[in-house]
């Protein structure tokens, strides 16, 4: 064949530029056709981009739909007579969404979508009278407790939580109603470990406070309270022991039990608590 044909001209010269193609992709032999496909993904993500905007919102508020409503979340029916199964339907339901990590804009329709009874019908009342599409997480929280735990009920725990002692109660017992009644006062009385602490310790019982009141943090107060509150128990219950074994027996009035705060006995030998055993 004639060498100078065009047509053999035009393959010489592609088999000339071959070794430097090859030779510019000899670490990644695949890297052209990466390169290509890379592009047409990329062409074929902008066009089906648009074509998905309006599906991509729903796809996104079932997804976390799905998981919020696999935790069983609670319903709510809206009992005025028991203010405070609202604020605890409240905290279960932020639970939730913790635990399904639901972005806040959804967590409004995801919260109502448990609301039953008189409570739904509030709901679709305030639908009604507000534009609700805009409202917040907080927004939201405001409105339920406005009406499901007023301020009068919280006031009434703030006062109570402020008048908490530890009187006849265990440490255990006492620091249990203490959470729970901070909780309900929504006080800022806690809003720090170290106030907590101040707050848990102003309510101890005389006899183990100033034992514990280096503690800073409350659980490290309560667990040292804890340690107090057993030591003297033994402390007692031995001086008893010692009393009724030789010469005349101390009067047993002197013993004051820290279950029931009757005398004449120490919380080992509470007969409140024997009869539980039986």
């Amino acid at each position: 064949m004639n060498r100078n044909h065009p047509a053999v001209k035009g393959k010489v010269h592609m088999k000339k530029d071959m070794p430097r193609t090859s030779e510019a992709t000899l670490s990644n032999p695949r890297a052209p056709y990466d390169e290509d496909l890379a592009k047409v993904l990329q062409a074929m993500k902008q066009m089906a981009d648009p074509a998905l905007e309006g599906t991509s919102g729903v796809d996104r508020r079932l997804k976390f739909l799905k998981v919020f409503i696999s935790l069983s979340p609670p319903q709510y029916a809206g009992n005025p007579d028991e203010p405070l199964e609202g604020a605890e339907w409240l905290a279960r339901i932020k639970q939730c969404f913790d635990v399904s990590d639901v972005p806040d804009d959804l967590k409004v329709g995801f919260a109502t979508y448990c609301l039953t009874g008189a409570a739904h019908h509030w709901w679709e009342f305030v639908k009604r009278i507000r534009d609700v599409k805009s409202i917040t997480w907080g927004e939201f929280e405001e409105l339920f407790l406005n009406i499901y735990f007023p301020q009068t009920i919280s006031a009434a725990k703030r006062e109570e939580f402020l008048g908490l002692s530890q009187g006849n109660m265990t440490v255990a017992q006492y620091a249990s109603k203490f959470l729970e009644l901070a909780w309900y006062a929504r006080t800022n009385l806690v809003r720090s470990d170290e106030l907590a602490a101040l707050e848990f310790l102003s309510g101890l019982r005389p006899s183990i406070r100033p034992r514990v009141s280096l503690f800073k943090t409350y659980d490290g107060m309560v667990a040292a309270a804890l340690r107090v509150e057993q030591s003297l128990e033994d402390s007692e219950e031995e001086l008893f022991e010692e009393a009724s074994g030789v010469g005349e027996k101390r009067p047993r009035k002197q013993y004051i039990c820290h279950h029931c705060g009757e005398p004449g006995h120490i919380r080992p030998n509470c007969p409140e608590l024997n009869s539980r055993a039986f």
